[in-house]
């Protein structure tokens, strides 16, 4: 007599939801526990919550109207926010838990590489969409104008994720969290310089210019002028095709960032302290 057994396999409509609801289970428990470890952290979350309002007050002293204020208001404390907030924040964060074996621990368990690693950016991009909606509502009560409020939405969510990215990139080089402020701060110079943070390109030979517009902080500044003013990178008010020709050169390099330094953030990252 023949015994058949029967197996049973499991089912790809019900395996799909589990998968899905076992992401946002682990996920979930390793943004908890950052954020935990955020608010613990007195000198991280001073940096993160003081520093752009104080830059963008440094910037405000400057005699301009109340609609320019609105504009440098905006750029300010965006910028800074994606500078100081998410870029520096992150990388120190990533560093800290590295050399506390934490990240290795977790690397050998359930956790994609990739959850970990942007596990820490959530509660530092919750504070980066506050301190940005501060901004944009400092400029309605100055009178500023939204010419194309949309570019606004563009310059917040493409320069979080490429400044997400390039903080993953740069830890992968970033031996101590001492020497985070060595590594991150050749970028944030340059970004503040060149990118019409703090003065306009326009001032700046063609060749930085050119040079300037692939730069990180760029398209997010060019974004936020386009969202107030309605103008391109060189002043110029923009309607129609030269509208759509102008924005798609502003997200190229934000897209180009992103790609380039999580790939090479997710290639190169060391799981072992390196200090």
């Amino acid at each position: 007599m023949t015994i058949t057994t029967a197996t049973t396999q499991p089912d790809a409509a019900t395996s799909a939801p589990a998968a899905r609801g076992s992401f946002w289970r682990r996920f979930g428990a390793l943004v908890a526990a950052e954020s935990r470890i955020l608010v613990r952290n007195r000198t991280a979350l001073f940096t993160a919550v003081a520093m752009p309002p104080l830059i963008a007050f440094a910037f405000s002293g400057l005699s301009m109207d109340r609609a320019a204020l609105g504009v440098v208001l905006t750029m300010t404390l965006v910028g800074s926010a994606l500078m100081f907030v998410l870029y520096f924040t992150m990388v120190t964060s990533l560093v800290a838990r590295r050399e506390q074996l934490v990240l290795k621990r977790l690397v050998a368990g359930e956790p994609t590489p990739l959850e970990i690693l942007l596990a820490p950016a959530v509660p530092l991009l919750a504070l980066f969409l506050v301190q940005s909606g501060l901004a944009i509502g400092g400029a309605v009560a100055l009178g500023t104008p939204f010419a194309h409020p949309w570019a606004l939405v563009l310059a917040v969510v493409g320069g979080a994720a490429t400044w997400t990215a390039l903080a993953i990139w740069s830890a992968t080089w970033t031996r101590t969290v001492e020497s985070a402020q060595l590594t991150t701060m050749p970028l944030i110079l340059v970004a503040m310089l060149l990118s019409g943070f703090s003065l306009p390109l326009t001032i700046l030979p063609d060749v930085v210019q050119r040079f300037a517009h692939w730069l990180p902080m760029t398209p997010v500044i060019d974004l936020i002028n386009l969202a107030h003013l309605g103008t391109g990178t060189s002043g110029e008010a923009l309607a129609g095709g030269a509208l759509v020709g102008a924005t798609t050169g502003m997200i190229w390099p934000m897209l180009l960032w992103t790609a380039l330094a999580l790939y090479a953030g997710l290639r190169g990252f060391r799981w072992d302290p390196r200090g």
